[in-house]
């Protein structure tokens, strides 16, 4: 792409007699260079980054995750395996400087942050996240891995691949960043690991498709490939199933592939109580304060028998609220489902679930988390007993094994990440979508480089969502 080749930007000098200002037209521009007193580490460039290429448009996807590369090729068409680009830093450091991965219609383009990410931001592509860390100096121990241009699509090269490509045809723009140039780390084992989430599905349940259905049987049918170990399903699995019993009938028989081939734990909705009635509004006549603690109808269909790993609940023979244990990546995990807004004694309750499992990650799972903004809701939507905020204050931020929250409930998308009180940093994903077809969120996470990296796809209509993809680093986990 021309235009891309043609961005400048202007570099100061100081002469140490008056000032000399140079304009050098570089592309999108040149990284700075760091000080030597803030160079690299160069051991902390120990991740594997992979680069796959789509033959048919000759974009090209690089992830440090391996089901980002898989999913890439089965469902976008990326099934060029080059390899280990390079190697990266998974987290933050002393010398590295964030590398974004941004996107325009079907071309991804990576650019370490200042002038270079505000150019490209500029030509019209949109940040997704931060997808790894580099360097912008070479540190003596490092390679510059260049962005290249052919026909509207960019692609990243190592000094070794770079001739290659401009010799058919391709542009150099830029230094992208300086990493080390190096093979694929050896495998240490089972640390990485796939969960599925699956959003609001109350339109699915209510409609004569086979949205709902088809999400399941994709996700048994990829079960080995995504390597998932869990389904969490974020709660309004019906629409209003508690007056119309035929919807918790359908959910139960159609989830039930999914629930043989893996364990799974649903967060009990407002749609999924005797608080909401036919169309969606609240029940004529019922207190809603109470009719959203009647769960009869979600109970009958998911009886606590129906969970072979569940662990304990807070009130006995129901399932609003309860932990379930599994083991994946080399650790222990404990998924916590929460009522909507929960009753005081509830929070209280699960305080000391998680602190009497200290050796367990948890994720937390609870229906209403966070607003469609990424921001953590503080309302009871008018007829809970207490706010995600409560539960944000009197639980997640307290216990240093809590390390995921999930919900739904409103917006489509979003992830926010914080610090806990002792300093541990919490992962927060809002998958809701109320969608045509069947968003499912596949987040990969990896306990040994402290990542959760996430992409959204529905099956039903073959839709990607790359705005919504995640990647979270410097998640510290127990093992």
């Amino acid at each position: 792409m021309s235009s891309l080749q043609n961005v400048s930007r202007m570099r100061a000098l100081l002469a140490l007699i008056g000032a000399l200002l140079l304009i050098v037209t570089v592309g999108w521009g040149a990284s700075p260079r760091a000080s030597a007193a803030d160079a690299p580490d160069c051991a902390s460039f120990d991740a594997d980054l992979y680069q796959v290429v789509k033959p048919t448009t000759e974009a090209s996807l690089v992830t440090l995750s391996t089901v980002e590369t898989g999913l890439a090729a089965q469902l976008y068409g990326f099934t060029g395996d080059e390899g280990v680009l390079a190697k990266v830093a998974d987290s933050a450091g002393t010398g590295l400087t964030p590398v974004w991965r941004l996107y325009r219609a079907g071309d991804f383009v990576w650019a370490a942050e200042g002038a270079d990410l505000d150019a490209i931001v500029a030509a019209s592509y949109a940040k997704q996240f931060v997808a790894f860390y580099a360097s912008t100096t070479d540190a003596g121990c490092l390679e510059p891995i260049s962005q290249l241009a052919h026909n509207g699509k960019h692609r990243l090269a190592a000094p070794a691949d770079r001739d290659a490509l401009v010799a058919a045809g391709w542009t150099v723009d830029r230094v992208a960043f300086y990493a080390a140039v190096g093979t694929a780390a050896p495998d240490d084992g089972d640390t990485r690991f796939s969960i599925a989430v699956v959003p609001d599905t109350q339109n699915e349940i209510t409609s004569s498709d086979t949205r709902f259905a088809n999400r399941v049987s994709w996700l048994v049918s990829n079960q080995q490939r995504l390597d998932l170990r869990f389904m969490a399903q974020v709660g309004d699995l019906t629409n209003w199933g508690s007056v119309d019993p035929a919807q918790f009938t359908r959910a139960s028989t159609e989830l039930k592939p999914l629930e043989e081939a893996m364990p799974w734990s649903g967060a009990i909705g407002n749609h999924d109580t005797a608080a909401v009635c036919p169309g969606g509004s609240a029940c004529p006549g019922a207190n809603a304060n109470l009719a959203v603690r009647d769960t009869t109808a979600y109970n009958a269909a998911f009886p606590v028998s129906r969970f072979p790993d569940l662990q304990g609940t807070f009130e006995a023979g129901k399932i609003d609220n309860a932990y379930q244990v599994f083991r994946a990546g080399g650790a222990d995990w404990l998924v916590l489902n929460l009522e909507l807004w929960p009753r005081v004694d509830v929070v209280t309750w699960a305080r000391s679930v998680v602190s009497s499992h200290p050796d367990a990650n948890v994720i937390v799972l609870t229906h209403a988390y966070l607003e469609g903004d990424g921001s953590i809701s503080g309302s009871n939507g008018g007829y809970g007993a207490t706010s995600p905020q409560y539960l944000y204050d009197n639980l997640i931020k307290v216990y240093p094994n809590v390390k995921i929250v999930l919900s739904g409930h409103v917006g489509a998308s979003a992830v926010r990440t914080d610090v806990g009180t002792n300093g541990n940093k919490i992962l927060s994903l809002l998958t809701c979508y109320h969608s045509v077809t069947n968003p499912v969120r596949i987040l990969e996470i990896d306990t040994a480089a402290g990542t959760a990296t996430s992409t959204v796809y529905a099956p039903y209509t073959d839709t990607s969502f790359p705005l919504d993809a995640t990647s979270t680093s410097g998640l510290s986990f127990v093992k």
